[in-house]
C-alpha cells in the first residue's frame, strides 16, 4: 500500500497535479523567499555550501545566478564582492522578529519584503521577482542602504 501511495504522489507531481507538496518552481513569490530563508537556516552563507549552483538556480533568475556564481568562482574561496550574507545584509546576525510579506504583485513580477531585527537594528530587505520559464525567480535584492545585490555583483 505504501508503495502505491508513493507512486501515486510521484505521478501526480509529474503530471502537475497538486499534492500539497511544493517545489520552488511552483510556488508563490512569498513562498519562494520563505523557502530560500529556510534552505539557508543553520548554514553560514547560501553561496558556500555544496550544490549551491543547483540550489540557487531554484531561487534566482539566470542573470543574477550567473553573477553570483561568477563572483564565487573568481574569488577562489576568498571574500569576493559579497563581504556579507546576502539574505541578511550583514556579516554577523542574531535574527529576531522575522517575517516575509508580499507587498506588490503584477502579472509578471512581484516584490516581497523580509523584515527582521538583527542585533537591535530593524532591517527591511526587498526581493524583486519575475516569472520565468522555470517559474517565479528572484531577479534582484534591494537593501535598506540603497544598494542592490545585482549592483554589488556587477
Amino acid at each position: 500500500m505504501r508503495q502505491f501511495i508513493v507512486a501515486a504522489v510521484f505521478l501526480f507531481h509529474l503530471c502537475g497535479v497538486s499534492t500539497g507538496i511544493s517545489s520552488p518552481a511552483a510556488t508563490s513569490p512569498e513562498k519562494l523567499v520563505t523557502q530560500l530563508y529556510a534552505a539557508h537556516k543553520g548554514k553560514p552563507d547560501p553561496l558556500e555550501y555544496p550544490g549551491s549552483k543547483k540550489l540557487l538556480g531554484a531561487y534566482f533568475d539566470q542573470g543574477l545566478l550567473s553573477l553570483l556564481l561568477k563572483d564565487q568562482s573568481e574569488s577562489k574561496g576568498e571574500v569576493g564582492k559579497l563581504d556579507f550574507d546576502p539574505l541578511y545584509h550583514a556579516q554577523d546576525f542574531d535574527i529576531k522578529d522575522f517575517s516575509v510579506k508580499l507587498v506588490a504583485q503584477q502579472k509578471d513580477s512581484a516584490e516581497v519584503v523580509a523584515s527582521f531585527i538583527n542585533i537591535d537594528t530593524r532591517e527591511r530587505i526587498v526581493f524583486l521577482l519575475s516569472n520565468t520559464a522555470e517559474g517565479c525567480r528572484i531577479t534582484d535584492i534591494k537593501y535598506s542602504d540603497g544598494e542592490t545585490l545585482r549592483g554589488i555583483l556587477k
